[in-house]
């Protein structure tokens, strides 16, 4: 359906915000034009995923971004599983970037070269610039890309994972984050993360991202026995989840809580997802009152045990990230139910969740602004709201409540 006179008027007003981006997986900008670009690195982020359950095998994705091959005998292995995907959420990213930045009104044989073209002339110095500032004028995007070198800019922030693998004594021993730590012992360990975290708030990093997987109870006698055990060679990899990891991500959060930085957490759709049931946080909610919990894509598709979870818990954010290219309904009634249900303040808009195609970063943000216009479109129907005060919460979403939550300078 299209937008109604109401919905056009707020979207042309929150067109007009400079927003913060409340989650993205976007490296340094060399990092993208020094690849090669053609049409399919529109496809080359979650449209991936169903593709695959199009039934496209994994040689006959790979063949896409083999260069060697003839762009439109790739296309032809493409076009059929694209023709099954295309009215998805997912693809409507890439159709409102191509439209955008390359003047494409489809993506299909006969654009397809077109937009390859466009794109590489497009692969240049500024292209963040021209996409995030320009186009979409997102101050800054809190990317989480594995580094604080993000080459300078600020419109990247970075937030770095908060664990890494706990499984081994390879792992301990040399812990990527500090190589050159000397680990004999658990608070050895624990020292290293204290430093790793010190160390990344210093260079720029506003939270740490963890996954909402299970956890037991953390307790410090299990942890260091499975310690020892991996030390001494008793044991070859702990099994997951482990007391060791259960203990280290509970020190990690303390650790986050002090430094003031924001514990940020995965839940819902990924792989098997059973495993990241956002009511797996509740005992982590409780021992960690003072930290502060940013739960990603509302838990989707626990969204209303996410939502509760803004709803009971004074310290927890709910972020609309990925939301609105899983589903766009589904966004829209979350949204919905949400201000029926938590404190306005607790409510992030719009995080693009890309990495290469930074072009759909803007084909997200439309469809985001979209999805909140027409939730508080429907309310100043019903007469809850103003026009002044719908505008009000939208600002809040998309700048105010993001800038307080990440203690962001204005």
């Amino acid at each position: 359906m299209k937008l109604s006179t109401a919905e056009q008027a707020l979207v042309s007003e929150l067109a007009k915000l400079e927003i913060i981006d409340c989650h993205e997986h976007l490296g340094p900008e060399r990092n993208r034009v020094a690849a090669q670009v053609d049409v399919f690195t529109l496809f080359s982020h979650y449209t991936r995923h169903d593709l695959a359950v199009a039934g496209m095998s994994e040689a006959q994705y790979q063949s896409l971004y083999n260069r060697d091959i003839p762009l439109m005998t790739r296309w032809a292995t493409f076009e059929p599983f694209w023709e099954q995907i295309r009215w998805a959420s997912y693809a409507r990213a890439a159709l409102i970037a191509a439209q955008k930045f390359y003047g494409a009104d489809d993506i299909n044989a006969a654009t397809a070269e077109a937009i390859s073209e466009a794109m590489r002339r497009a692969n240049t110095p500024g292209l963040y610039e021209r996409v995030l500032r320009d186009a979409c004028h997102i101050r800054t995007c809190l990317t989480q890309c594995g580094s604080t070198d993000l080459g300078g800019t600020p419109l990247l922030t970075p937030v770095m994972p908060m664990v890494y693998e706990l499984e081994t004594w390879q792992a301990l021993s040399r812990p990527p984050f500090d190589p050159s730590a000397t680990i004999r012992s658990l608070d050895d360990y624990l020292d290293a993360v204290r430093r790793y975290v010190a160390r990344v708030k210093a260079e720029g990093a506003v939270g740490l991202k963890m996954m909402s997987n299970p956890y037991k109870e953390p307790k410090r006698d299990e942890a260091g026995a499975a310690f020892d055990g991996l030390r001494a060679g008793t044991l070859t990899r702990l099994p997951w989840p482990n007391p060791l990891r259960d203990y280290v991500v509970d020190q990690t959060i303390a650790i986050a809580t002090e430094l003031d930085m924001v514990v940020c957490v995965h839940t819902g759709y990924w792989g098997d997802f059973r495993t990241l049931d956002p009511l797996h946080m509740i005992p982590i909610l409780q021992r960690h009152p003072r930290a502060r919990f940013d739960i990603y894509h509302v838990g989707y598709p626990w969204v209303r045990e996410a939502l509760m979870l803004g709803k009971g818990f004074p310290n927890v954010w709910l972020n609309f990230c990925w939301t609105h290219i899983i589903s766009q309904k589904f966004a829209m009634d979350a949204l919905d139910e949400a201000i029926d249900l938590v404190p306005m303040s607790k409510l992030l808009a719009f995080g693009g969740d890309y990495a290469t195609p930074v072009e759909k970063v803007y084909g997200h943000l439309v469809m985001a602004r979209e999805d909140v216009a027409r939730v508080l479109a429907a309310r100043i129907a019903r007469g809850l709201m103003t026009d002044s005060q719908a505008l009000d919460l939208a600002r809040r979403w998309f700048v105010e409540n993001p800038i307080a939550l990440y203690r962001l300078k204005r």
